[in-house]
C-alpha cells in the first residue's frame, strides 16, 4: 500500500465514525459535476443522474480553479495549510460563507470556497472533502472509465481555459467527455447554441437565460424547467467517446 492510498483508506475510516461516509463508489460508467457550484450537481441529480459525490459538488468555483486542482491532482485544494474559517463578521450568514482557500483566493479571487461546511475547522467536513476528491480520482484514474463530466457557470468563460481543462481530462487513464455549459443571464428567453471546433472530448452549450442562478436553480420555475428539460436531452445524448 502506498502512503497516498493509506491516507485514503484511514480517511475513509474516520468518515464512517463522523456518519459523513458516501457509499456510492466510482464504477465503469460515471457522471459527476466539476462545479462551478452545486446548481450543476443539484440539475444531475433531479435528472437521475448524480451517482456519488465529488469535491465540486458543494463548493463555490472556477473554472481556472478546477483548471489548477486537475493540474495538480487536487494536492492543492486539500492543503490544509491553505484552508481558512471566514471570520463571523465577514460572512453572508451565520451558516454560510463559512470556510475559503486562500491560494485560491489569491489567484481567483474567490473569497469563498466553502459555503455550508468548513474543512478548516471541522474534521468531519475536511473528510468529507478528502472523500470526495478521492471519489473523482479513482473514477479519473480508473483505466476505460467511461466518465461524462459537466461544468456550468453564469459568469462569463474563456474558452482556453475550458479546453485546457478537456486536455488535462485527456492525460487521464479513464475515457472522459466534459460537457460545459455556459449560462448568459439578461436574455428575454431560454435559447441554447452549440460551439463548433471543439475536441473530440469536450461540447459547449451556450444558454440564453432571463436572470442568473440563484443557489440551486433559476428564479423563475418556467425558465428554470426549460433549463433542466435543455440538459435532460443533453443528457441523453451519449458523446461518439464514450460509446
Amino acid at each position: 500500500m502506498t502512503i497516498a492510498s493509506g491516507l485514503r483508506e484511514a480517511f475513509g475510516r474516520i468518515g464512517l465514525r463522523f456518519g459523513r461516509r458516501d457509499d456510492r463508489e466510482p464504477g465503469a460508467s460515471n457522471v459527476a459535476s466539476l462545479g462551478c457550484n452545486c446548481h450543476m450537481a443539484h440539475v444531475l441529480k433531479t435528472l437521475g443522474l448524480r451517482q456519488w459525490s465529488g469535491p465540486f459538488d458543494w463548493i463555490f468555483t472556477m473554472p481556472g480553479m478546477v483548471r489548477d486542482c486537475l493540474a495538480d491532482d487536487f494536492v492543492t485544494l486539500i492543503d490544509r495549510t491553505q484552508l481558512e474559517t471566514v471570520p463571523e463578521a465577514e460572512r453572508q450568514g451565520p451558516d454560510i460563507t463559512k470556510g475559503r482557500h486562500r491560494l485560491y483566493r489569491e489567484a481567483h479571487g474567490l473569497e469563498c470556497v466553502f459555503n455550508h461546511h468548513d474543512p478548516a475547522a471541522s474534521p468531519a467536513d475536511y473528510v468529507f472533502l478528502t472523500e470526495g476528491v478521492r471519489r473523482l480520482r479513482a473514477a479519473l484514474d480508473m483505466t476505460g472509465a467511461r466518465n461524462r463530466l459537466w461544468m456550468m457557470s453564469h459568469l462569463h468563460t474563456p474558452r482556453p481555459v475550458i479546453e485546457e481543462i478537456a486536455a488535462l481530462l485527456a492525460l487521464r487513464p479513464s475515457r472522459n467527455h466534459l460537457t460545459f455549459v455556459q449560462l448568459e443571464p439578461g436574455h428575454g428567453r431560454v435559447e441554447v447554441a452549440e460551439a463548433a471546433d471543439l475536441a473530440p472530448n469536450l461540447r459547449w452549450l451556450t444558454i440564453r437565460i432571463p436572470s442568473p442562478p440563484v443557489g440551486l436553480r433559476l428564479p423563475e420555475p418556467f425558465d428554470d424547467a426549460a433549463l433542466v428539460a435543455l440538459l435532460r436531452a443533453e443528457a441523453a445524448r451519449e458523446p461518439d467517446l464514450l460509446r
